[in-house]
């Protein structure tokens, strides 16, 4: 039997799976770099959702603007990540980042029902679609599966001088009642 080539990552997210899912942020692919994701803790560069999303959520407490002070602390973000009732997961378990954005959609949108079946097992309270292929694959058929979609337009992915639009969409869902952290 071949090997899975995703086992690393899902490993590596399992362990820090909450018990109840509050918000499930889905994001496009693992990178094609193998040595970094979200969940994998001795990651030393290009690991910008990890960055914003926690400084988007932990800033207040105590998350720094000292990029390498908390990349040594990641474990215990997280583990407060974790606590708190946030996980991710990938629409993709290839990576597919260095696509054209047309075909990026058309794949993801050709594993929607994988998706949409994975997050029904996972029972989210509230979901947030971030990167635009992510967006257009997935949000009608995870609102046509009565799955609890949070935001009407994309969340940008915090890279390529995008962190600020990322920043400022959360905090509008969140200013706006549709995201409840």
């Amino acid at each position: 039997m071949a090997s899975d080539p995703y086992a690393p990552y899902s490993e590596a997210a399992g362990k820090y799976r909450p018990k109840k899912v509050r918000i499930l942020f889905i994001q496009e692919s693992p990178p094609y770099a193998t040595d970094r994701h979200f969940y994998f803790l001795d990651v030393k560069a290009h690991d910008g959702f990890w960055l914003h999303i926690m400084r988007f959520l932990y800033s207040s407490d105590g998350f720094s603007e000292d990029t390498a002070a908390e990349r040594a602390r990641k474990d215990h973000w997280l583990k407060r990540f974790q606590k708190d009732g946030y996980w991710t997961i990938d629409s993709m378990h290839e990576s597919i980042s260095k696509g054209e954005h047309e075909e990026r959609v058309e794949i993801i949108a050709k594993h929607a029902a994988e998706r949409v079946a994975e997050v029904k097992a996972i029972k989210p309270e509230q979901i947030v679609l971030v990167k635009k292929s992510v967006f257009e694959a997935l949000n009608e058929p995870l609102r046509a599966a009565g799955l609890p979609v949070v935001n009407e337009v994309a969340v940008p992915y915090p890279g390529r001088g995008q962190e600020g639009r990322f920043a400022r969409t959360l905090k509008g869902l969140v200013d706006s009642g549709k995201l409840k952290l």
